[in-house]
């Protein structure tokens, strides 16, 4: 009887075994990289890295990628950019695998750019959100990222500055964002850059206004001082200036002074028109406005039969109130 018991138990481990080696094989036989090929454009100018599969979705970044590359050498004055890594895949934890990196991407991360490595992740597929993920606007986003890095050396800008420019250049700004950069300013819900220039916070609410917030500033600083301006800015960071120090000598006035000027437009501009993107104020809204229109039309109308009950009756009309009586008279038979 102990025998058989220990007969089954050293079969329940072997089959464990097996079937343990047998879901690790392919694993180890086909490494996640195994369907990755690589091109790189004419220009050298990006090497994409993606399976297969993807070659029609990828061949379109590779025909835009490059003017969306020089566009940005020109804005940011960069000199000699060198070749951009992009990785298209459908999970990016297939990258980390790949350089057996130790950190694993966040969750929620569509597109990511590794600071100062030239080398950018974008997902092709279902997104966190359960939507499909925009490759176009997500590669230009991140590329914008790694042109910022190489624009600036070794040194580095404020968070809402990266961000604000990044999102100006994918071109990410939407109605929903502007409805509630609106609403944040209407209500005294911006945020200081100051807060904004290492980290953003946690909060999906708070973060989302920050981003909105730094993409209208950053478009702001543009408009105002010039499509150099970034150019200008960038080589004084490089060239060791502080960020906010350099920004100061471009503009002729303090940062405070300018953030007050953007912040005091922008609260102009929203506090009225904002109470309309209230979906309860234009419910109300909307049926006073119908109460209104029904009260002014039933008056008129009331006038219009007022009016024709005063009126003599038009020559030539032959009545004959015996056969035809109104309402309220009596019938007289002939």
């Amino acid at each position: 009887m102990a025998l058989n018991r220990l007969f089954r138990t050293f079969a329940s481990l072997a089959f464990c075994l097996i079937l343990s080696f047998g879901l690790a094989t392919p694993l180890q036989a086909q490494p996640a990289g195994a369907e990755i090929i690589s091109v790189t454009t004419p220009d050298e100018a990006l090497r994409f890295h993606y399976p297969r599969r993807f070659a029609p979705a990828v061949e379109i970044l590779e025909r835009q990628g490059p003017q969306l590359f020089h566009k940005l050498e020109q804005t940011l004055g960069i000199e000699n950019f060198p070749t951009v890594d992009v990785w298209v895949l459908p999970d990016l934890n297939i990258f980390y695998e790949l350089h057996e990196l130790q950190s694993r991407p966040p969750a929620w991360a569509v597109g990511l750019s590794f600071s100062k490595k030239r080398t950018i992740l974008v997902l092709h597929g279902i997104g966190p959100n359960r939507e499909p993920v925009d490759i176009h606007r997500t590669f230009a986003h991140e590329l914008a990222h790694v042109a910022i890095d190489e624009a600036t050396g070794e040194h580095r800008v404020p968070r809402w500055f990266n961000e604000g420019f990044a999102i100006m250049h994918a071109d990410e700004w939407s109605a929903e964002r502007s409805e509630m950069l609106a609403r944040a300013a209407a209500t005294g819900m911006l945020i200081p850059f100051e807060s904004l220039t290492d980290t953003f916070p946690g909060h999906h609410n708070t973060v989302s206004v920050a981003y909105a917030q730094s993409f209208h500033f950053v478009r702001h600083l543009q408009s105002r001082y010039g499509d150099q301006t970034f150019a200008r800015l960038t080589a004084r960071v490089r060239a060791g200036e502080d960020f906010y120090v350099a920004l100061e000598a471009l503009t002729g006035e303090p940062f405070s002074v300018v953030q007050a000027e953007w912040r005091e437009a922008l609260e102009q501009g929203s506090s009225f028109w904002s109470i309309f993107r209230d979906e309860n104020v234009f419910f109300f809204g909307a049926s006073l406005l119908f109460l209104v229109a029904w009260a002014v039309r039933r008056k008129q109308k009331r006038k219009q039969l007022q009016a024709m009950s005063n009126e003599d009756p038009p020559e030539g009309w032959d009545y004959d109130d015996s056969r035809y009586p109104l309402p309220g008279d009596t019938y007289r038979p002939q």
